[in-house]
C-alpha cells in the first residue's frame, strides 16, 4: 500500500461510520417522532370522542327535561280548560234550570205526570195513583158497600206487590193471616209463580194502566188491549198460578175507570174462575157497576195502610179499618211489603184485638 494510502482510508472508513451514526439517529428520531404522533392522534380522537358523548349526553339530558317540562305545562293547561269547561257546564245548566223554572206551569210536575226519578222510586203505587186520580184518602165505601151481619167483624189484610221469597217470610212471620198479592213472573222478579207454588193463600197482583204512573210492569193490561190479547194474558194466569182465585189491580186507575176495558176483561176473568178485587185506585171505578149487572158482590179495597210510612200513621189506618170492619161486618185493608208496614200490623194486637184477621178467601166465603 503506498504512503499515506492507509490514512485516507482510515479517515474515509471514519466518516463513513460517522455519516452511518448520525443517519442511525435520524431515523431513531424519526421513529421516537412517529410514535409521539400517533399517541397524540389517539389522544384527540379519544377527547373528541369523549367530547361529543359529553355533547350528546347532556343534549339527551336537556331534551328529558324540556320533555318533562312540556308535558307538566300541557298537563296543567288540560286541567285549566277542564276546570273551564266544568265551571262554563254548571253555568249554562243553572241557567237553564232558572228558565225552566220561570217557564213552568203551575201545576207540579208530579201532578202533570212526568215521570221523574223520584217517582221512579215510588213504591206505593197504588196509593199514588188513586190520590192523582181524585181520590180523597181514607174515604170508605159506604155507597157501595153491603153491610154484612156476622158472628164477629173479619179484615182482610193484603199485602200489594209482592215479588221475592224474602217478602213472603216475613209475612207469613207475622201473627196474623195475611194475603200476599204476588206480581205475576216477569224479566224483574221471574219466581213469583213458583213462590205462589208454596202458598195456601195468596192473590195475584195484576198490573193495569194508570192515569199517572210513570213506570209500568210487564205486560201491563191498557185501554187498546183487545180482548183476544186479555184472553191470552188470563190463560197465561191461570197456567201460572193454579192455586188461587182472587185477583187485584196492580195501579189500573185508567184501565178500572175504562167501562169498555172492565167489560172485556170481566167477562173473561169469570170464565176463568177468578174473583176480581177492586184495589180502587180511582174514586171513577167502573166495577161497582159491573159486579152489579152480573149479581156479584163488590169486593174492594177500604183503607190504604200505609199512606205515610212511619209506625203512628200505620197503626192509625189499621183503627180506620177496624172501625169500618165493625160498622160494615167486613173491612179490607191493602198495604206495601215496607219494613214499617209489617213492624206495624205486627205490633198492633191490641188495635186488632176487636175483630177476626182472615185471609181474602175466607172473607169471600163468608159474604158472597
Amino acid at each position: 500500500m503506498p504512503p499515506g494510502m492507509g490514512n485516507r482510508f482510515m479517515t474515509k472508513r471514519s466518516r463513513t461510520t460517522k455519516s452511518t451514526k448520525r443517519s442511525s439517529k435520524r431515523g431513531s428520531r424519526r421513529k421516537k417522532s412517529s410514535s409521539h404522533l400517533s399517541l397524540y392522534l389517539l389522544g384527540g380522537v379519544v377527547a373528541v370522542t369523549i367530547l361529543v358523548v359529553a355533547m350528546t349526553l347532556s343534549a339527551w339530558v336537556g331534551y328529558q327535561m324540556g320533555r318533562e317540562e312540556a308535558l307538566d305545562i300541557c298537563k296543567n293547561r288540560v286541567v285549566g280548560y277542564r276546570n273551564d269547561l266544568e265551571k262554563l257546564r254548571k253555568k249554562l245548566k243553572s241557567q237553564s234550570f232558572q228558565k225552566a223554572k220561570r217557564e213552568a206551569p203551575s201545576k207540579s210536575p208530579e201532578k202533570r205526570g212526568v215521570c221523574t226519578e223520584e217517582r221512579k222510586k215510588e213504591n206505593r203505587s197504588e196509593i199514588r195513583d188513586y190520590m192523582e186520580s181524585g181520590g180523597k184518602e181514607n174515604v170508605a165505601l159506604s155507597r157501595v158497600k153491603e153491610t154484612v151481619h156476622l158472628e164477629r167483624p173479619k179484615l182482610a189484610i193484603v199485602i200489594d206487590d209482592v215479588a221475592y221469597a224474602s217478602q213472603i217470610r216475613k209475612i207469613r212471620a207475622l201473627p196474623w193471616h195475611i194475603t200476599p198479592s204476588l206480581f205475576p213472573p216477569t224479566s224483574r222478579h221471574p219466581d213469583t209463580a213458583r213462590i205462589a207454588a208454596n202458598l195456601d193463600h195468596f192473590m195475584i197482583h195484576l198490573p193495569m194502566e194508570a192515569m199517572n204512573y210513570c213506570s209500568p210492569e210487564e205486560w201491563t193490561l191498557t185501554t187498546k188491549s183487545s180482548k183476544e190479547e186479555i184472553e191470552r194474558r188470563i190463560e197465561e194466569l191461570r197456567r201460572q198460578f193454579p192455586g188461587t182465585h182472587f185477583i187485584n189491580n196492580h195501579t189500573g186507575s185508567r184501565f178500572t175507570a175504562d167501562l169498555s176495558s172492565m167489560e172485556k176483561f170481566y167477562t173473561v176473568i169469570k170464565r176463568h174462575g177468578f174473583v176480581f178485587v177492586d184495589s180502587r185506585t180511582t174514586p171513577k171505578t167502573v166495577v161497582p157497576k159491573i159486579c152489579g149487572e152480573y149479581g156479584d158482590p163488590y169486593i174492594a179495597r177500604d183503607v190504604f195502610l200505609d199512606n205515610k210510612t212511619d209506625i203512628a200513621s200505620i197503626r192509625k189506618q189499621l183503627e180506620k179499618a177496624v172501625e169500618i170492619a165493625k160498622s160494615h161486618g167486613y173491612a179490607i185493608a191493602i198495604g206495601h211489603p215496607h219494613a214499617t208496614t209489617l213492624e206495624a200490623i205486627g205490633s198492633s194486637g191490641k188495635i186488632l184485638q176487636e175483630v177476626d184477621i182472615v185471609y181474602i178467601d175466607e172473607l169471600y166465603d163468608k159474604i158472597r
